[in-house]
């Protein structure tokens, strides 16, 4: 008997989360897999799962380009390490579309393996009730964006690259209705705040039911921008001789972009014209993208490019300093947004860092995170640091906590 749908859902969600205690303890994969009489439940879970992902490393004699290799990778970096799509995606060479399809497949062989080890049929057998989704293993649109919005890191997107490539792609659409896809865009446009592939698929799903709309026509594309956001309007101009159409799946279309784009903070509105000739104008407001300069201070190289990897493709430009006492003249110098400090320092360690950083007028309202492998969260709080990563540092904590001071969210 194959693992239910359900219990693959449970599996990632719990991947997913694996580094977030207050999730994993509502999973029922901790009861499914008889770990509630243990002394800590999620920590059990959190084995288990690490556990299993090991269990699939191919032995060292199986060739690396092998699909035992590739699953195991996937799982390796997407869950143990939390690194992103786009990331994994990068160290196979897959495309981001190719590493989903992997990733599922993965997560179905791993959901496999534990279904089997735990005898889940055999323990709980309402859960091995056959459906054509358990054997398909095919997610629905709801996972697929659930999954897509865990997977998202932050990250920024150039504005008119976004629109080009959206143009181009869409082109072919629009020479076989006989439109015309008329750009006006400003001559420099600031970065908004989401992942390019996201808003391209967004500004598609938009783009294209205006297309069809207005055949033998014309599409007018603009560029608004304000303080905070940008507003991108879709104004279809119908042919006189050949008027609008709406096709029935305009409502669907229009419905996935609005929910891409409000994985990255956007939204999306439709405005009826008083002109026949306009018969609406789609608007897709996004919000721009806030530079956050981090300066990273640790002794330790190897950290340093561990931060810089994390940030890479993300709104928070890196700085790495190994010197503490360097350090401090390039806090002064460049003013980060946010300082990583590390304890463990040579000659000047973390503690002198962070009190005379808190005590000078210029650096003082500067978010500190200590990040060490000291257990002294409480002292550093109460020292003034914003925020406290125990180390190995995780990405998605990274980022999390990066997100959270930047948003004026800060406790």
């Amino acid at each position: 008997m194959p693992a239910t749908a359900s219990f693959v859902r449970d599996l990632h969600r719990a991947l997913t989360y694996l580094y977030e205690p207050a999730v994993l303890r509502q999973s029922p994969l901790a009861e499914i897999f008889s770990l509630q009489s243990q002394h800590n439940p999620v920590s059990a879970l959190q084995c288990a799962l690490l556990e299993a992902i090991e269990s699939l490393k191919p032995a060292p004699e199986t060739p690396l380009q092998s699909g035992a290799w590739r699953s195991y990778r996937i799982l390796f970096h997407r869950y143990t390490e939390q690194c992103t799509q786009v990331e994994v995606a990068g160290m196979l060479g897959f495309s981001e579309r190719q590493l989903r399809r992997e990733e599922h497949a993965a997560v179905r062989a791993l959901a496999e393996y534990l279904w089997h080890h735990y005898g889940v049929e055999l323990r709980a057998p309402a859960l091995a009730a056959p459906s054509a989704a358990a054997e398909t293993g095919t997610p629905s649109r709801e996972q697929e964006l659930e999954w897509l919005q865990k997977s998202l890191a932050p990250a920024t997107s150039e504005v008119a690259e976004v629109i080009g490539a959206t143009l181009r792609v869409a082109n072919a659409l629009a020479q076989e209705l006989r439109v015309r896809m008329d750009a006006v865009l400003p001559a420099t446009l600031p970065q908004i705040a989401m992942e390019p592939g996201t808003m391209r698929q967004a500004l598609l799903n938009a783009l294209t039911p205006a297309i069809r709309a207005v055949p033998h026509g014309a599409v007018q594309i603009s560029v608004d921008v304000g303080r905070q956001e940008i507003t991108i309007r879709l104004r279809p101009c119908s042919h006189p001789a050949y008027g609008a159409t709406l096709s029935p799946d305009v409502a669907e279309s229009l419905e996935m972009a609005r929910q891409l784009l409000a994985l990255g903070g956007g939204s999306l509105t439709v405005s009826q014209e008083q002109c026949p000739q306009y018969p609406f104008t789609i608007s897709l407001t996004l919000p721009l993208a806030e530079r956050a300069a981090v300066l990273a201070i640790d002794d330790n190289v190897d950290t340093l490019q561990l931060f810089q990897r994390c940030l890479a493709g993300t709104r928070y430009p890196f700085i790495g300093a190994h010197d503490p006492e360097q350090a401090l003249r390039l806090v002064e110098k460049l003013r980060p947004r946010i300082i990583i400090l590390d304890l463990m320092l040579p000659g000047l360690d973390g503690w002198e860092v962070l009190g005379r950083l808190r005590a000078h007028p210029r650096t003082h309202s500067i978010p500190i995170v200590v990040c060490s492998i000291l257990p002294q969260e409480q002292l550093a709080l109460a020292l003034g640091a914003a925020a406290f990563i125990r180390k190995p540092v995780s990405r998605a904590a990274l980022l999390s906590t990066l997100d959270r001071l930047t948003s004026g969210k800060a406790s």
